[in-house]
Formats: structure tokens, C-alpha cells, sequence
């Protein structure tokens, strides 16, 4: 198998084309000729060494942890899936990655892609719908008119959760900078605070918070919920630990950190709203599945201003 990848951790100039070892295809396993691949922030903390404490990769390493693509082989177990499928998937984080030209995976990670989509915007989706997902129902639990807090909501998996919010019910509020408000307005949030400018206190106001910014937008989430409430947040895993607050003790707040968990049936889950118009993939930019093309990805997402996805288009 050829990819996109890294023989050893470090800045954009360890990029290469790499090729590893495949096998055979186990019996509940499926091979994906590649399409198209998301860009995530995970891609280039690995790339850079971030991670190295939490998993222990063999080089060289395919990075990419979201793909779109058909089917060309199945296991003989599998009875869900044929050749010839148009799939979108999260692979497993551990291992190689969707920067590549096809991938073995468990079927069990791998959903029917949404009617209607290119392969570029299903390759959007995967990442960022199944953090906001597993974050607002299962963690979460958030039923309609409960008031819902989206830290970031201008990124990948803001645009998707705000969306997300939106089809439960929720109220959605949202930070983002003062440039990118009509744009998230435009997806469904209630209300925006611009984090560029002065802004009323949100005290005891919330039922649940989801953080993608950590940092000071963290703690302040703290004293905007409601006793009682919920947090998800996407830092704090064990190479980055929590800021400590002792109000979230004083106020009995569940906090948690979400690290997503693929799995095809919550891709069907999403698959279902965006048929029923519930949910659009946001794509603000694409590059060829290239040494240079992913070179340009990286810096752009490590901009940290990216609006909705990049993804990189295998042609």
C-alpha cells in the first residue's frame, strides 16, 4: 500500500511517499480504493510527534484518519458491504492511515456513503460527526430545548456540531470571531459570541458545553454552565492534560474527554440526516493526495483558521 506519510516524526519536510506492507484480507475486513481524504488536526500532532506518548506507531507511517472511497474487496464474513460500494470511514487512529491510494479496514467502521455526496464531502465527515455525535448524545445526552454551548464553532467539528445541536432540538450558542458569525448563523446557531470582542457574562446559563479551543475558553465554559452540567472536550487526554478548576467541583459538573470511536452505525445515524437535509458537510478547501498537497494541508490546518474541512482528492 502507497501513501502520504512520515519514516520519522517532525515539521512538514518528513513527508513523503511511503509504502508498507499489506495482508491478506481477513474475513471481516474490506479493502477501499481511496478517494478522498479529510484533513484533521490529529493528522499533523501526529506527524509532529504530539501523540507518541498515547500510541506507539511502526514507521513508516500513512497518515489520515478519515476516507471516502469504493470497495473493491470484502471478507468473506462480511454480508453488509459488496464490491463496488461507495463508503465513507474512520479507521482505527493506531493504525495506517487514508493518505494512501486504497486501505484495509473492519467493516464494522465502514457506512454507506450519503446519497447525493462527492467523495469529498463524505471524506469531511467521519472525524468531526462522530465527535460531535458521540460528544451530544452519548456523553452528553442532550434532548430538545436544553441550551447547548459549541466552543469553536467555525471548525470542523463546530460546523458539524452546531448542525448536529440543531436536529435534536437544542438552543445552540457558539464562539467563533467576529468575521465568521453570518457563517455560523447560517448553520443553524442561536446565538454567537465573538471571542474578538467584549462579551456579557454567560453565568449558570448552560446545560452543555462542547470544548474544541481548551485553554482560558475552557475554564470560562466552566462558569457558564449550569450546576449539574456536562462538558465534553476533545483536550485533556493524556498528553494534555486538564487546566484544574475547583468550581466544576463545587458545581458538580460532569467533564469528560472525547476521543472518537469509530463506528458505522453512528455513520448511518449521520448518513440519515444529511438525506434528510439535516446536515451538509462544510468543504473550504481542497488539495491533490500529493507530497505537496498535503504539505499545503497541514500548514493551512495548523493555521488554526480553517472554516469547516480541508480534504485531500485523490485523482
Amino acid at each position: 500500500m502507497k501513501g502520504i506519510g512520515i519514516e520519522e516524526y517532525g515539521d512538514i519536510s518528513k513527508l513523503k511517499i511511503v509504502e508498507v506492507p499489506d495482508h491478506k484480507l481477513r474475513p471481516d475486513e474490506v479493502r477501499v480504493a481511496i478517494r478522498a481524504s479529510g484533513v484533521n488536526p490529529v493528522d499533523w500532532k501526529i506527524r509532529e510527534g504530539w501523540l507518541q506518548r498515547s500510541f506507539s506507531y511502526d514507521f513508516p507511517l500513512i497518515l489520515g484518519w478519515d476516507g471516502a472511497g469504493k470497495i473493491i474487496e470484502v471478507g468473506e464474513k462480511v454480508s453488509t458491504l459488496r464490491v463496488g460500494d461507495d463508503v465513507y470511514f474512520r479507521p482505527e487512529i493506531e493504525k495506517q492511515g487514508t493518505y494512501a491510494n486504497q486501505i484495509i479496514v473492519p467493516a464494522c467502521y465502514v457506512s454507506l456513503m450519503p446519497e447525493g455526496l462527492s467523495y469529498a464531502e463524505a471524506a469531511a465527515l467521519p472525524l468531526v460527526s462522530l465527535t460531535a455525535l458521540q460528544a451530544l448524545v452519548e456523553f452528553g445526552q442532550v434532548i430538545e430545548g436544553q441550551k447547548v454551548l459549541l466552543l469553536g464553532g467555525s471548525g470542523g467539528i463546530g460546523t458539524t456540531a452546531i448542525q448536529i445541536a440543531k436536529a435534536l432540538g437544542a438552543h445552540v450558542t457558539t464562539t467563533t470571531s467576529s468575521s465568521n458569525v453570518d457563517f455560523v448563523r447560517a448553520l443553524g446557531a442561536d446565538e454567537v459570541i465573538s471571542y474578538d470582542r467584549p462579551t456579557i457574562p454567560y453565568h449558570d446559563c448552560f446545560d452543555f458545553v462542547l470544548d474544541t479551543l481548551g485553554g482560558k475558553a475552557y475554564m470560562d465554559a466552566i462558569a457558564w454552565l449550569k450546576p449539574y452540567g456536562k462538558l465534553a472536550t476533545i483536550f485533556g487526554g493524556p498528553d494534555d492534560p486538564r487546566p484544574i478548576s475547583t468550581l466544576s467541583d463545587e458545581k458538580k459538573l460532569k467533564i469528560e474527554y472525547v476521543f472518537t470511536r469509530p463506528d458505522a452505525a453512528n455513520l448511518n445515524h449521520i448518513a440519515q440526516l444529511v438525506q434528510m437535509g439535516k446536515l451538509k458537510p462544510i468543504v473550504s478547501e481542497m488539495y491533490p493526495l500529493s507530497v505537496k498537497g498535503v504539505q499545503r494541508a497541514h500548514l493551512s490546518n495548523q493555521s488554526g483558521r480553517t472554516k469547516g474541512k480541508i480534504v485531500l482528492v485523490n485523482n
